[in-house]
């Protein structure tokens, strides 16, 4: 018989005239292929790649090509197994193009689950470049499509978990997640959540069903099949509406979320509902809401008896206290009704914001899911619900039962033995990215935990730091740092070899780390990002963490990731990808809080090494995470401070702080604050000197409003004049309150989604500047120059900043800081408005005042005999905090106080010059304030000035 030779069903491939023949070699080469290293190798080295993306044809044509995807697709699969090498010639053909567009053609739902299958196998290899092909504009249709038909045939429930799969595996940046939602996955997946309850037979009574005309059948959606998962969806929706208010919003707010699960309103006794004689309803005079604590679901969970201090108002047997609600306005029409029944939901009563007077239903229901569901969907409920808790969505009356039974519950997953128990061991206990959900019970509980004192103690007191720094030191000892080349039927050439030599960094977005790795970097990340959430704020917490040995295996994440491909097709990998490195720097940042760690393991760890090389990294976030950890090392009582001091790293601070990146500026001028305290004077000079005193000057002296929109101050050294456009006057409550920076604010639905989209389109170094962000700035580089003008060489730092700066420059800079800023030049003198400075730049120079009016005698006449300038400061003695009147008087005090009998004379003089400006009539009226220690610093300073002037 003659011996068929190796590549011969692939010339059958090539040579094929016909679909039928081509489908026959794919079934061979298939075969040929499975479990075999060696000839797959050998078959793309040949030119397999080429021949399937030939083999494929258009979907457009009038052939039959179920049978062609489908076999192609199964010897991708195939391919796929093997990991990214045989599958980087798939880059060069339209092969994955023609596999995403099949999925909403009109193709066989066999060969679809063949193409999803594929698609899994290639994302878990390729995650990078998939994703940009499936979430362009002609592909990312497909997800809808599939989750939408999930309940017509019966292989749509497996098609649209492999898609939930797939999206899982690929999605990566916000950007992936916006896109989505716009093409209406969101949507589609709230349906599908929908179902699941239907089928559950959980769909509470509410005036939406109740009361339609043709019976709720009509509207609620039909139930899931038996055979479709709920986890998946659980799992989707989790990673679509984390960390972002605005998507989450439309989760809750679904249709078919709140025909299902209906908001938990606020009740009203039947003698409040009144019937006019148009028919239609209305609420009577003495109508009172009833916040309501439960809903539907309620009962079926545990009673959890609040222990929470600060008690909401919804807590209390009373009703809430607050502003009187304008009466129901009269309708302006007398016609009836359409509906019979009166709907509470459209008779308001008042302005009540919607956000905290109700709940959504998803809450409750997702923690009865918790109560009834066992292992990985369990998980998933929960990480759903810490997602919706994190971003708000959760009344404050639930967090005694997060802490009772979410918390426990998460940290009984933690025990290591709970992984390798056999019962867990099966293909079920996998999320959709891969990971064993066992291995992702970290990060949530990470999530959960964060600035929860109690839930860190349930969590402490259920062994979470044992088992969660045994796990850590598991991740590195998986022998998982280096994967052999396969075996090539030829020898390797030179330039097959990667180019990615030597110790540098690596760029891992150009990356193919191994699945194996990665899963490892997920648990590696939970760990480090568990660990610190936990020892956030108790210091006996934190020298538990050290005393389990884990700081050796902290400092090891700190490296970065390199990748070396050696000539022999041997890849090695050390190092640990971005999200471990900024959890490991979180984990030491928290840790550094710790004074007795900071004196002893921390320096037996050498801890600032690591750091500093941090410092040079080409990612900003890195960079970032590295300068808040040198900002904790930097305390005035820290033994590394001269470390951080050193020339090469003052210089580095100082040249991040002239960065365009928002975030990156202000942690190294928080860093820099810290260093310059009690420093000596030479260093000192060296910090004003490196930042420029011509840039310092230029961000103190221009007020963020007048920065036009999308221009970074300090880049060019150029002032800005004020703005003189009309702009509307803010919310009160805005204008008076200190301000944050923008990653935290989120004043409006729409403004959260405008920040949300420029922070995804320039990842990692992000330009944009709002007024917040450059007030935050502003705020750290004044305290800068307050911490610059404290010490034994206070005097020296005055003197040389206002050589630098001109004194009379100086003093009207601080003058300008604390004037309030017209708000806008309306039509009219009346329509003329004016805000208050912010109270974070306000406190700040005042204790600038402070700290000059502490120096020598020459420094604080002159601020005394500044009318202007201390005139200004007059107006601050009514100020609603309590912090900024108290220093308002220990302007008066420093000012006032003798060093001894010789500043008798110009004590005196500047008690006059304070006097004759009007200190001493405003002094005394705090001698009367709510505040203990404003009436005794009040006190204080009366005492000096009376004594002073009566001498």
């Amino acid at each position: 018989m003659k011996r068929q030779a190796p590549l011969q069903t692939l010339y059958d491939l090539q040579n094929a005239q016909s679909d039928s023949t081509r489908v026959e070699a794919l079934k061979a080469i298939k075969h040929d292929l499975t479990g075999h290293l060696s000839r797959k190798s050998l078959f793309v080295n040949a030119g397999l790649i080429d021949a399937l993306a030939a083999a494929l044809p258009s979907l457009d044509s009038s052939r039959d090509v179920n049978q062609l995807y489908l076999q192609s697709s199964q010897v991708l699969a195939v391919l796929a197994h093997e990991g990214p090498l045989l599958l980087r010639p798939l880059l060069t053909t339209a092969i994955l193009p023609q596999l995403i567009a099949s999925l909403t053609a009109p193709t066989s739902p066999k060969t679809s689950l063949a193409v999803l299958k594929s698609l899994v196998a290639i994302a878990d290899h390729l995650p990078a470049h998939l994703a940009d092909l499936l979430y362009s504009k002609p592909h990312i249709r497909c997800f809808a499509y599939i989750i939408r038909r999930a309940g017509s045939e019966a292989q749509s429930p497996q098609a649209c978990d492999l898609s939930l799969t797939l999206m899982c595996k690929t999605v990566a940046t916000d950007a992936h997640k916006r896109a989505l939602v716009e093409a209406g996955v969101l949507s589609a997946l709230a349906a599908r959540l929908a179902s699941f309850v239907v089928a559950q037979g959980l769909v509470p009574p509410s005036s939406d069903t109740l009361g339609l005309d043709n019976g709720p059948s009509d509207v609620i959606p039909d139930p899931a099949p038996s055979s479709a998962h709920l986890s998946p969806v659980l799992e989707s929706i989790a990673l679509l509406i984390d960390k972002s208010k605005s998507r989450s919003r439309l989760f809750i707010k679904d249709p078919s979320i709140k025909l299902v699960l209906p908001d938990q309103r606020d009740g009203f006794s039947p003698s409040d509902i009144r019937r006019g004689p148009w028919g239609g309803s209305y609420f009577s005079g003495a109508a009172v809401p009833r916040n309501s604590t439960h809903g539907p679901f309620d009962p079926l969970l545990p009673y959890v008896p609040t222990t929470d201090k600060s008690l909401s108002n919804d807590q209390t047997g009373f009703p809430p206290l607050g502003p009187v609600l304008p009466s129901p306005k009269r309708r302006t029409s007398f016609l009836p009704t359409s509906t019979p029944n009166p709907d509470l939901s459209q008779l308001t009563f008042g302005s009540v914001d919607a956000e905290e007077g109700q709940e959504s239903s998803v809450v409750p229901y997702l923690l009865y899911l918790v109560r009834e569901s066992r292992g990985k969907r369990r998980l998933l409920a929960t990480k759903l619900l810490v997602a919706l808790y994190n971003l708000g969505h959760v009344r404050r009356h639930r967090r005694s039962t997060f802490t009772s039974l979410l918390a426990p519950l998460l940290t009984r997953m933690l025990e290591p033995d709970l992984s390798q128990d056999p019962l867990h061991q099966n293909p079920g206990s996998l999320l959709c990215n891969g990971l064993h959900y066992t291995k992702a019970v970290p990060a949530v509980l990470a999530g959960l935990i964060n600035d929860n004192a109690d839930m860190q103690k349930v969590a402490v007191e259920s062994k979470a730091i044992s088992n969660l720094s045994t796990s850590l030191k598991m991740t590195f000892e998986s022998p998982l740092e280096q994967k052999l080349a396969p075996w090539q039927p030829s020898k390797v050439s030179e330039n097959m070899v990667d180019d990615r030599m030597g110790d540098n960094e690596t760029d891992q977005d150009n990356v193919e780390i191994p699945l194996p790795l990665r899963r490892e970097m997920h648990l590696r990340e939970g760990c480090l990002q568990a660990l610190a959430a936990i020892a956030l704020f108790r210091d006996s917490y934190r020298n538990e963490i050290c005393a389990q040995g884990v700081l050796t295996h902290i400092m090891a994440a700190l490296e970065p990731l390199h990748i070396h491909t050696h000539a022999s097709g041997a890849t090695e990998i050390r190092g640990n990808t971005t999200p471990v490195i900024l959890a490991a720097c979180g984990a030491v940042q928290v840790l550094t809080r710790s004074v007795q760690a900071l004196r002893t393991k921390l320096i037996e760890a050498e801890v600032i090494k690591p750091i500093v090389l941090l410092m040079s990294s080409t990612n900003a976030d890195i960079r970032i995470a590295a300068t808040m950890v040198l900002t904790n090392l930097a305390i005035d009582f820290s033994p590394m401070k001269d470390g951080v001091g050193e020339s090469t790293m003052v210089k580095k601070l100082c040249e991040q702080a002239h960065s365009a990146n928002a975030r990156l500026r202000l942690e190294s001028l928080w860093a820099l604050k810290q260093l310059v305290l009690n420093a000596s004077k030479k260093l000192k000079q060296e910090v004003v000197d490196e930042l420029g005193a011509s840039w310092i000057k230029l961000l103190i002296k221009t007020d963020p409003n007048d920065i036009p929109e999308g221009e970074v101050i300090g880049l060019v050294e150029r002032d800005y004049p004020p703005l003189n456009t009309f702009r509307p006057l803010p919310s009160p409550h805005v204008a008076g309150k200190d301000v944050v920076m923008s990653d935290d604010s989120d004043d409006s639905e729409g403004d959260e989604e405008k920040q949300e989209e420029d922070e995804s389109t320039s990842p990692g170094f992000s330009t944009k500047h709002t007024v917040e962000d450059d007030t935050e700035i502003q705020a750290q580089l004044l305290d800068l120059l307050r911490n610059l003008f404290c010490g034994d060489n206070a005097s020296d730092l005055v003197k040389y900043v206002f050589d630098e700066m001109g004194q009379d420059d100086f003093f009207q800079i601080l003058v300008d800081r604390l004037k309030p800023r017209p708000a806008a030049l309306g039509p009219t003198r009346k329509d003329d408005h004016t805000i208050a400075a912010p109270s974070v730049i306000v406190i700040r120079v005042l204790y600038i005042l402070v700290h000059i009016a502490a120096c020598e005698p020459r420094w604080r006449n002159a601020l005394a005999s500044n009318h202007a300038l201390t005139k200004q400061v007059l107006t601050f003695f009514s100020h609603s905090d309590r912090e900024i009147r108290a220093t308002c008087c220990w302007i008066a005090t420093s000012l006032t106080y003798e060093d001894d009998s010789s500043s008798r004379t110009l004590c005196r003089q500047r008690a006059l010059e304070l006097h004759k400006v009007g200190f001493m009539q405003q002094l005394k009226k705090l001698e009367n304030d709510a505040d203990l220690n404003v009436r005794e610093r009040a006190r204080a300073a009366v005492h000096l000035i009376t004594k002073l002037i009566a001498s």
